[in-house]
């Protein structure tokens, strides 16, 4: 229960912070912006894809495998 409270909070606060930087109310880059940043040298992409793959392994555990 924890955890997915966890994870809806985490996805609030990137929402919250989305629509913010498209606004232009913060000085934060948009979440596009940054994945483009991120995206541009060979380090920090393998690091995202690895991000991409602990994310979702974990989601997909926790809700496609039932308690016992």
């Amino acid at each position: 229960m924890n955890g997915t409270v966890g994870w809806i909070v985490l996805l609030g606060v990137g929402v919250i912070v989305e629509a913010l930087s498209r606004l232009h109310l913060t000085q934060t880059p948009s979440l596009a912006r940054t994945g483009a940043f991120l995206a541009a040298r060979w380090a920090p992409r393998i690091l995202l894809i690895l991000f991409w793959i602990f994310v979702g392994l974990h989601l997909f555990t926790r809700y496609t495998i039932p308690a016992h």
